[in-house]
């Protein structure tokens, strides 16, 4: 059976890469360079998409192979839609050959992560196909599993970044570990230096309330407000990143963005809103709802999606 758009976009499913970002556009970019032809024009020394394709060259794959004719100016949708989920959920590399190269290069290219490279080979099988995919979707969940269980032991401590403070404590439960992973990890995403601005405890509302950036960034914290779980302030960016940390209910969708949006109508800096869920099923039941232009992460498997139209 000769590899297609629907069998690696059913091939993804089966990994656990998110489904919203199952798409036509993400399934031609593994095709693309999982691709050994010879071809002219790549990156120097290069004879194949499969030795470290540009985005370029996957667009040229497109056109030429899959009659599929993107325009030039679909590269940074393909880069944010496709690519950096492949990168992010560990399917893909990016600039294998020189890991220095600076991101924005344009030599910038990208191969298949090896195991993954050999599961597409071994589709036709399924007996081995299954034994090998378990393998390559367990390790790392697995160690990740046991890391979220060893927290659910005990009281949650989170270090406010940039503070000299005591670790805030906080009482057990998912919606606090959530709370932590949003302060220990997604604060750092992108390279951002996030200020803590407000946390709230599921027994304590207003665990942690830094007075200087909620006036900086215009919200009034009060008994009455619905704010957030967690409110960060991004000085690299001025960002105000928001964070709801859902353990059962209660995603940003339509209304809820809403409400934030009048919560923060005085705040002069640019509003990221995000949902946080710890397991991937409790995901799935709200999958639907979550509004656009906002993005959820699934701390339990480290994949974050964005929600926003497609412009391809």
């Amino acid at each position: 059976m000769t590899l297609n758009m629907e069998i690696v976009k059913e091939i993804l499913k089966k990994v656990g890469f998110p489904e919203q970002n199952c798409t036509d556009t993400t399934a031609i970019c593994v095709l693309a360079l999982q691709d050994q032809t010879p071809r002219k024009g790549l990156i120097l020394g290069h004879k194949s998409l499969s030795e470290g394709a540009r985005i370029t060259d996957i667009l040229e794959f497109a056109r030429n192979d899959l009659n599929k004719n993107y325009a030039e100016n679909t590269r940074e949708t393909i880069r944010k839609h496709s690519l950096k989920y492949l990168v992010d959920f560990g399917l893909v590399h990016v600039n294998k050959d020189d890991p220095t190269r600076p991101v924005n290069s344009g030599n910038t290219n990208y191969t298949l992560v090896d195991e993954f490279a050999e599961l597409l080979t071994i589709y036709n099988d399924p007996n081995l196909f299954s034994s090998k995919m378990q393998g390559f979707v367990n390790v790392a969940a697995i160690n990740r599993r046991n890391y979220l269980e060893s927290l659910e032991k005990h009281k949650v401590q989170i270090s406010v970044p940039f503070r000299t403070c005591d670790p805030l404590t906080l009482s057990p439960g998912d919606h606090n570990i959530i709370e932590k992973l949003i302060v220990d990890e997604l604060f750092k995403e992108d390279n951002r230096k996030t200020h803590l601005v407000y946390l709230g405890d599921t027994k304590n509302k207003k665990r942690h309330i830094d007075p200087y950036l909620v006036e900086k960034i215009g919200i009034s914290i009060d008994e009455h407000a619905k704010l957030p779980d967690v409110i960060g302030f991004d000085e690299l960016n001025n960002d105000v990143l928001i964070f709801e940390a859902v353990a059962s209910s209660g995603p940003v969708d339509f209304l809820r963005k809403k409400e934030l949006e009048v919560l923060f109508a005085q705040c002069p800096f640019p509003l990221i809103m995000n949902t946080v869920f710890l397991k991937r099923r409790v995901f799935q039941k709200f999958s639907t709802n979550i509004a656009p232009d906002t993005s959820a992460y699934v701390i339990e498997s480290k994949l974050k999606i964005s929600y926003e139209a497609y412009d391809i």
